[in-house]
């Protein structure tokens, strides 16, 4: 059982966190142009720590701040419960 909740938690995280960097990704390509967005693919976590807040204080838009900050909380707590039925 916990094996299956630990499994669901990391997918429910990566998938998250993938969505949330292609959410942050198309925002700086709207912002900057499309080479400037390639380009800051080098500086992904910069990227990803931003661009959510500059899409909610910009243009109201609060879904990438809450698929990239707030889907990791249902996987953590996926995975905590998996940790103490471990126990």
């Amino acid at each position: 059982m916990s094996g299956i909740l630990k499994v669901c938690g990391v997918i429910m995280i990566v998938s998250a966190s993938i969505y949330g960097f292609i959410l942050c990704f198309s925002i700086v390509e709207n912002v900057l142009g499309s080479v400037w967005a390639y380009i800051s693919l080098v500086f992904a976590p910069f990227v990803i720590g931003i661009a959510p807040w500059y899409a909610l204080f910009s243009y109201g838009d609060y879904v990438p701040l809450l698929v990239t900050y707030g889907g990791i909380i249902p996987g953590g707590v996926m995975f905590f419960i998996a940790e103490k039925f471990e126990k």
